[in-house]
């Protein structure tokens, strides 16, 4: 570690060295751990696949540099009355052949990729879709047999950017020159002709320590796409603060129930693990102001939630919980005997040892001891740092469903299938509530804290915004925001 530290600190020196930005030409590296080559067709996507995907095929709608969601191949679209059809008009645009977009080729590509995801992360969502319409001219209709309210949020997803035999839509087009993938922005003449932009992006994937070295060295302008067990990297290169950037984004972070065996199968037990992590203290060993505890299973200010009570014990300080907890870990094992050491699967990562360090801690308080696994490997408890895709109750009902965990609740479940049916928001959202009780009463689920995203950006890049979805697309890079 020591040798890193001193290997990162000279890249630094280095990097203090480089000049400005050419926003002209902008080198763009996507963090993964284990990265593969950039394809847009292989599910499921890649991090730096998705930004390709979404770069080069759009959707009906999309997602801006600030998260929101904007037209793309739609230049509009209304809802029907009872919220169970949604009509698209698209703009005129081109395929990157040339030829010009139509309705028929839109839902054709359209259904193609439903079928495609129904097996996906996307699958609950995508079943309600009945039908989808090409109308007269410029028109799409999808017909729903029960209202999704978040429809939107999930089409701009770059899984949905739309390809017609072969051909993507742009914003832009990319192409492989002397090894690099460059990316332009398109320009749609008047005559039907497609331009380009001179402005060029060029996309990469690379491995965290490799792609925080290219940043200190100057051979990158941004890194996207870094995690929390990858922190550590980032604190070596002590003194560049200025150009990162963290999107604190709204999703699941905490310890997922995998182990069934009689400890875990007490709830009690179960809860006293949650009770004995002294968030604020674990969180503070990173020093991310914008990283923020946790301790219910959806967001407390989250649309559309009903207001939940947080746990009895909330109001408790770090001692008085973990003396509970210590009670409840005591008393099992007085009827039960000894407790095997629990094994928690994480990443790989300096992070992840902080993290599993800092829990191992507060478990030996209570009486518990642990063991690090990878996630290849068996494992009682799994950490979850999983961005949430849609702004809905439901995305986190459905990461606790049984088919994702051996402790669950089949009442839970049954409740999300009704509201999955329901015609109203009003009954959608008691059912909600309903089955979100039920998961707080099984605890299958310890919180933590919310995802957290970090990217690093060079002084002087344009078109680069943090925002609350942790996204960041490549059509923007480069161009003044006004």
């Amino acid at each position: 570690m020591k040798r890193t530290l001193a290997i990162f600190g000279a890249l630094l020196t280095l990097s203090a060295c480089s000049g400005g930005i050419d926003n002209s030409r902008l080198r763009v590296d996507v963090v993964e751990d284990s990265p593969r080559e950039i394809a847009v067709g292989r599910m499921p996507l890649s991090p730096a696949s998705a930004y390709l995907r979404n770069a080069t095929a759009q959707g009906l709608v999309a997602f801006d540099g600030e998260g929101r969601v904007v037209p793309a191949l739609a230049s509009r679209w209304i809802v029907t009355d009872d919220d169970l059809g949604y009509i698209f008009r698209l703009q005129k645009t081109r395929w990157n052949n040339g030829r010009e977009v139509r309705s028929d080729e839109v839902a054709t590509a359209l259904k193609t990729r439903v079928a495609e995801l129904r097996a996906s992360r996307f699958g609950d969502e995508l079943a309600k879709i009945d039908k989808i319409l090409p109308m007269t001219g410029k028109v799409v209709e999808i017909r729903l047999k029960a209202p999704v309210p978040n429809l939107l949020e999930l089409l701009a997803q770059p899984e949905f950017g739309m390809i017609h035999k072969a051909n993507g839509s742009g914003p832009m087009v990319a192409e492989r020159i002397s090894g690099s993938l460059q990316l332009r922005n398109r320009i749609d003449e008047v005559d039907g002709s497609i331009a380009f932009d001179e402005k060029r992006v060029i996309l990469a994937a690379h491995a965290p320590s490799r792609a925080l070295a290219r940043f200190a060295l100057g051979q990158s302008d941004l890194v996207l796409n870094g995690r929390f067990e990858h922190l550590p990297l980032l604190t070596a290169t002590d003194g560049n603060e200025a150009g990162t950037r963290f999107d604190a984004v709204p999703g699941l972070f905490g310890l997922l129930v995998k182990g069934d065996g009689p400890f875990l199968s007490s709830s009690s037990n179960r809860e006293a693990i949650a009770m004995a992590i002294d968030r604020p203290r674990l969180l503070t060993s990173f020093g991310i102001t914008d990283w923020r505890e946790t301790l219910t299973l959806a967001p407390e200010a989250l649309t559309n939630r009903e207001q939940l009570p947080r746990p009895s014990w909330a109001s408790q300080n770090a001692q008085q919980r973990k003396a509970s907890a210590r009670s409840t870990i005591a008393a099992w094992e007085a009827a039960n005997g000894g407790v095997r050491p629990l094994r928690i699967a994480m990443p790989r990562g300096t992070g992840s040892r902080i993290l599993f360090a800092r829990i191992r801690s507060d478990l030996a308080a209570i009486g518990l001891d642990v063991e690090r696994v990878t996630y290849a490997q068996d494992a009682d408890l799994v950490l979850v740092d999983r961005v949430a895709d849609i702004s809905s109750p439901g995305w986190y009902l459905d990461q606790m469903s049984c088919l994702a965990t051996p402790v669950c609740s089949a009442q839970a479940d049954r409740l999300l299938d009704e509201a999955r049916g329901a015609l109203t928001r009003e009954e959608r959202i008691r059912l909600w509530g309903e089955a979100e009780r039920e998961l707080i009463a099984t605890r299958n689920f310890i919180p933590i804290a919310n995802p957290v995203r970090w990217s690093q950006v060079r002084d002087g890049l344009l078109g680069f915004a943090q925002n609350p979805r942790g996204w960041h697309p490549l059509q923007y890079l480069g161009h003044d925001p006004t």
